[in-house]
């Protein structure tokens, strides 16, 4: 599936070939990953990146990973995640990873209104779930301004280099979304 998304300052696309040091970088940082996961292998990176440009279908659960990038410089923005959880429930999974030099200038929140519409639309979702470290503020202040609230708390849920943490469990339906 060719996915285009535009928002008033994003384009959001598929992931292609060229776009590979952009994704290693992301997932090699280990300020973006420190509340996500443990620095991967670059050989599992690889796979996943092989796994992640591979045509998508809905259907399969896989994650949908896009790539961000301004319209006005066509400038590596992150990337942003999507994924059917329950396709009979109606029920999608979101995620992103955004660059350091591009955090804090709204760009998270933007892709992820953009994604949850086009979810919308596309899919006829119901709902979308989130799941970020409870000391990921920052994460969940993006889920919570387009209206994503707080279901539960996963105790000890993750551990990343060795420390385990709680995830929040954040939850939108669709018809509530701002």
């Amino acid at each position: 599936m060719d996915i285009n998304l535009y928002s008033d300052r994003l384009k959001l696309r598929n992931l292609q070939s060229n776009d590979w040091s952009d994704f290693l970088r992301l997932h090699f940082d280990e300020s973006i990953n420190q509340y996500i996961r443990n620095i991967e292998s670059e050989s599992d990176i690889i796979s996943k990146f092989e796994q992640r440009k591979a045509e998508w279908l809905f259907e399969t659960g896989d994650w949908l990973s896009l790539i961000i990038e301004r319209i006005d410089t066509n400038e590596f923005v992150g990337l942003i995640g999507f994924r059917c959880d329950d396709g009979e429930l109606r029920r999608a999974e979101v995620g992103y990873l955004i660059a350091p030099e591009q955090q804090g200038l709204g760009f998270a929140t933007e892709s992820l209104r953009t994604v949850t519409d086009w979810g919308a639309l596309q899919f006829k979702m119901h709902k979308y779930i989130g799941l970020c470290a409870q000391q990921n503020t920052a994460s969940r202040r993006v889920l919570e301004k387009i209206g994503f609230v707080l279901e539960g708390t996963l105790r000890q849920n993750s551990c990343i280099d060795g420390i385990w943490l709680d995830d929040c469990y954040m939850g939108l339906l669709t018809a509530q979304r701002e």
